[in-house]
C-alpha cells in the first residue's frame, strides 16, 4: 500500500490515543527523495529506489544536463523507500532504504566515481538487515553506523561492509514489538553516538570495537514519547525533540552521570517533533507537526518563553535549513518559507511547489551564494536561489 501522509492535529491526537508510535503514519510510503551534497555533486535517493549523482554546476549552466551517474538496479535489488539523506564518506556514498514491504532494510555503498550502471561495481557493497532503515547512516571513525526497525544500531566497516558491532535498544531487549524501532539518525561526537528510539530513550553509546552492549552504554535519558529526530550536539549539549511534544537540552560533559541529572532545560510544545533541530550556535530553531516554528536560546532557562514563534500553514516533517540569518522551512504540503531568524517574520512570498516535502532540506553558502536543495515525494529535486528567492532549476529523478 502506498500511503499519502497526513499530519493533521486531529490525526496525531488519534494516533497518540491509540498508542501509535509512528509506523502507522509513515505506512507503506514511497521514499521522500532525500538529498546530500558534497562540493558540487548532489546525491539523490529517488522515490523509485534508485540513486542519482548530479553536477550542480552543470545544472546551473543548463538544467538539461545529464546526471554524472545513475544507480538504477532491478526493482528486487533496489533500495525501496529512502526517507533520509545519504551519508558521504571518503570513497563511498551510503544509502539506507526500506524494502520488501518495509519488512527489511538495505544499506548500499556506492563509489563516488562509479560508472553508470544498475549493478554494484568493484569494491561496492551492500548489507541486508532484518528491519527497515528509516534514518540516515552516519560515517565516523572508519565506520558506517545506522539504525534499523529491528531495534538494533549497526556498525559496519566503511571500506568493505564487514559488521563490526550491534547495539540493541531497551525496547528490543524487553521484547517490545513497536517500541524497539530506531528511526533517528545518529550523530557522533568524540567517539560517542547519540540517537533516539521508539522506546522513548535518547542513548549515548561508545562506538569503540570490542565492547558488550552494557559496556557500550554510557548513559540514556528517558522521555515520555518516541524520539525520531536527529539530535544536534553544540559544545557540551545535545538537543533533540520528542513525540511527547517537548524539546530537550542535555549536558553531555560528564560521561557517567545519571541520565535525569543531565537535563538542562526542556521546552513544552503543542505537538510532535519530527523535524531535526538547526542552530546558529546561539539559538536553536525547532519545527513541530502543528506547523509552529520556535527560536530558543541554547542557554535558556526552563521558564523562558521562546525568542519568537511563527505559525505556518501546515505540519512540518522536513528539517529546515539555516543560511546565515535566512531560515528556510518547508511544510509537508510543499509550501517553502523564508524566515528572518532574528525576528521570526516571513520575508518573501512562500514558494509553493504543489508536492509533498518530507525529507530534510540541505544547502550551501550564505547570502548571495546560498542555494537550498529540496527533494519532493514525486521524485523531483529543486535548487532554490535564496538571495533571489526563486527556483534556479529542477530535475526529475524518475523516468
Amino acid at each position: 500500500m502506498k500511503m499519502t501522509l497526513f499530519f493533521t492535529s486531529a490525526l496525531l491526537s488519534l494516533l497518540v490515543l491509540s498508542g501509535c508510535t509512528g509506523r502507522d503514519v509513515i505506512g507503506r510510503a514511497q521514499g521522500w527523495t532525500p538529498v546530500a551534497i558534497s562540493e558540487s555533486t548532489i546525491y539523490v535517493a529517488s522515490s523509485d529506489g534508485s540513486v542519482v549523482a548530479l553536477d550542480s554546476s552543470a545544472l546551473d549552466r543548463d538544467e538539461r544536463a545529464i546526471p554524472v551517474w545513475e544507480y538504477k538496479p532491478p526493482v528486487e535489488r533496489g533500495l525501496g523507500g529512502v526517507f533520509n539523506p545519504p551519508a558521504i564518506g571518503k570513497r563511498f556514498v551510503f544509502i539506507g532504504g526500506s524494502v520488501n514491504n518495509d519488512d527489511n532494510g538495505r544499506l548500499v555503498a556506492l563509489r563516488k566515481d562509479r560508472r553508470n550502471s544498475g549493478r554494484l561495481e568493484e569494491d561496492e557493497w551492500e548489507e541486508n538487515l532484518p528491519g527497515a532503515i528509516i534514518g540516515s547512516p552516519v560515517v565516523a571513525n572508519g565506520m558506517v553506523i545506522v539504525g534499523s526497525e529491528d531495534g538494533n544500531l549497526y556498525a559496519f566497516n566503511e571500506d568493505d561492509g564487514s559488521r563490526l558491532w550491534i547495539f540493541p535498544t531497551d525496547g528490543l531487549r524487553q521484547g517490545k514489538e513497536k517500541d524497539k524501532r530506531i528511526w533517528s539518525t545518529p550523530v557522533v561526537e568524540d567517539g560517542v553516538a547519540y540517537f533516539g528510539a521508539m522506546d522513548d530513550y535518547l542513548y549515548a553509546i561508545a562506538i569503540d570495537e570490542g565492547l558488550t552492549a552494557d559496556e557500550r552504554t554510557l548513559w540514556k535519558f528517558k522521555t515520555s514519547g518516541a524520539i525520531v529526530t536527529k539530535p544536534i550536539v553544540i559544545d557540551e549539549t545535545v538537543i533533540f525533540g520528542s513525540f511527547d511534544r517537548k524539546v530537550y537540552a542535555l549536558d553531555i560533559s560528564e560521561p557517567n552521570s545519571n541520565g535525569k541529572e543531565r537535563l538542562l532545560w526542556s521546552y513544552q510544545g503543542d505537538n510532535w517533533y519530527w523535524a531535526g533541530v538547526v542552530t546558529d550556535g546561539s539559538n536553536v530553531y525547532v519545527a513541530s507537526m502543528d506547523g509552529k516554528v520556535n527560536a530558543l536560546p541554547i542557554d535558556r532557562r526552563e521558564e523562558d518563553l521562546p525568542l519568537w514563534q511563527i505559525q505556518l500553514n501546515d505540519s512540518i516533517s522536513s528539517t529546515p535549513f539555516l543560511a546565515g540569518n535566512d531560515l528556510i522551512v518547508a511544510t509537508d504540503q510543499g509550501n517553502i518559507s523564508l524566515i528572518d531568524s532574528d525576528s521570526g517574520t516571513v520575508v518573501e512570498v512562500p514558494i509553493d511547489i504543489d508536492s509533498e516535502i518530507r525529507a530534510p532540506l540541505v544547502g550551501t553558502g550564505i547570502g548571495e551564494t546560498a542555494i537550498v536543495y529540496v527533494g519532493d515525494k514525486n521524485g523531483v529535486v529543486r535548487a532554490i536561489d535564496v538571495d533571489r528567492w526563486r527556483v534556479r532549476w529542477d530535475f526529475e529523478t524518475k523516468e
